[in-house]
């Protein structure tokens, strides 16, 4: 090969690594079948070359939390990713309001290799965020908030420190592209106000640059497992492990977070087209969203392009991909 070639080439290549998305996933995973189905997803992709998966934060408090995210990130070969949760940790490893739902993050920690195993072990997120923004090229960052907005509000709020000399709220507005969220664009939203509304409704109506919704017409409409909790070996996946203490042998299930995750690394894709575009939503005080015209705005909302079904099936074939198998030929998510 002529040497001008083999430069060329390598600069392609360059360009494509440093294009690839850098992706941040905020997380209310507890036991709820869609959190590990979409960080499993940010994995999956990530060995297929579409994205880079550089933390996992937790919004809420249990300590199984950060060892299940290690389970899932080591299983598809990223052992490194940085995973934070908020202190003090507890032991809570189900909602009270949701025991229907197996509890999954015991079996993570305790059935599959990770080398965290106590959340209080890892970083708090705000000093995790602040070091993963700082060091990161600007218009760089993709965070997809699939939980509560506990960390987004304290790190907007945020102080310089000996991490960078920023805010948080600079940080925020000049290292992200895109804020993905798992939320409603009109109406109220499970993550937005069932845990502290006030942390929602100060993030999402401050939100600078590019913000857009994957809300429930989309999630709920996305509903699989049956394949996933039967053809994968549950002593050796942790996705197919949780999908099926979760909710059963055979079963299947809606899958919102999934579908955030999804469109926070393929974009519209051939799946997904604008619902509202160039607009913003409104939260009052207690994260009621309306949505608000605004050519200005950045702000964004997903419907479905294809069918529902066909997406469905396309997402849980992919949530079928085990690490010793090669990357599929495919004509989506081609970043």
């Amino acid at each position: 090969m002529r040497l001008s070639a083999l430069l060329a080439g390598l600069a392609t290549l360059s360009g494509a690594l440093a294009e690839k998305k850098r992706l941040i996933i905020d997380t209310d995973m507890l036991n709820f079948d869609d959190d590990p189905l979409a960080i499993g997803l940010a994995n999956i992709f990530e060995n297929w070359g579409e994205v880079e998966l550089i933390g996992v934060m937790s919004s809420i408090n249990s300590r199984y939390a950060c060892p299940g995210f290690d389970a899932i990130n080591t299983y598809f070969g990223h052992p490194d990713v940085p995973t934070a949760i908020q202190k003090p940790v507890d032991n809570l490893t189900q909602w009270p309001e949701f025991t229907q739902y197996g509890d999954y993050l015991t079996g993570l920690t305790y059935n599959f290799t990770e080398d965290i195993r106590d959340g209080s072990k890892t970083p708090d997120p705000v000093s995790s965020y602040r070091y993963l923004l700082s060091t990161s090229a600007d218009n760089s960052i993709t965070i997809a908030v699939i939980g509560f907005f506990d960390n987004m509000y304290h790190l907007m709020n945020s102080g310089p420190d000996q991490i960078s000399p920023y805010t948080g709220a600079e940080l925020l507005t000049s290292k992200v592209r895109e804020l993905v969220v798992q939320a409603n664009d009109e109406g109220y939203s499970y993550n937005t106000d069932y845990h502290n509304a006030t942390f929602a409704e100060a993030v999402l109506n401050w939100w600078p640059g590019k913000l857009t919704f994957a809300s429930d017409d989309v999630g709920e409409n996305t509903v699989i497992g049956t394949r996933i909790t039967t053809e994968l070996d549950v002593t050796k996946n942790p996705i197919g492990y949780a999908l099926r203490a979760n909710i059963g042998y055979g079963k299947k299930h809606y899958v919102w977070d999934a579908v955030a995750v999804y469109y926070a690394v393929c974009g519209l894709d051939d799946v997904f087209k604008w619902k509202y575009q160039s607009g913003r939503v409104n939260l009052n005080a207690s994260a009621y969203a309306t949505w608000e015209t605004n050519a200005t705005s950045q702000q964004n909302s997903i419907q479905f392009k294809i069918s529902n079904a066909t997406y469905a099936e396309r997402l849980e074939n992919i949530l079928l991909w085990e690490p010793h198998r090669p990357v599929p030929p495919r004509t989506y998510c081609r970043n």
